[in-house]
């Protein structure tokens, strides 16, 4: 790789950093492609099983994502003891300011690669230490990027 290329990477890989700081809740690549899903889908009825099967992360995983992005705030979803099935809506209130920048620059190659890339090595720091207590992020494994 020359070293326009490594600027480039290097560039795009600081303003993925800048993007996500921004959320501050995302933790791994489910959970970015849990948010992306549900902003280009806001209003969206399924089952975790069928978003599991829809996106290529096992159910473990989804829920964990699924589970982070209620606590955010940055999804909410209705609920019906008698279905499984439930209504998912993206919570787009506080969210407005950050999250098109976001979407713009994790739909494009290098911007997703720049995110994933970014979410693995905070990953990897999360779990180089001790995890901290109450922190089950620290115990979630990433998918490749």
């Amino acid at each position: 790789m020359d070293s326009n290329q490594n600027q480039n990477q290097d560039q795009d890989q600081e303003h993925a950093r800048q993007l996500l700081e921004r959320v501050g809740a995302l933790r791994d690549a489910c959970d970015l492609d849990v948010l992306v899903f549900f902003a280009r889908h806001p209003r969206t009825l399924m089952t975790s099983e069928q978003l599991a099967g829809l996106m290529g992360y096992g159910l473990h995983q989804i829920a964990h994502s699924l589970d982070m992005l209620l606590k955010a705030d940055l999804i909410r979803r209705t609920h019906n003891p008698t279905r499984a099935v439930r209504m998912y809506v993206l919570a787009t209130g506080a969210n407005a300011a950050w999250l098109p920048p976001l979407l713009e620059f994790a739909s494009t190659r290098h911007g997703r690669l720049a995110m994933r890339h970014v979410l693995a090595r905070s990953a990897r720091r999360r779990t180089d230490g001790p995890p901290a207590e109450g922190n089950a992020a620290a115990s979630l494994g990433t998918r490749p990027p």
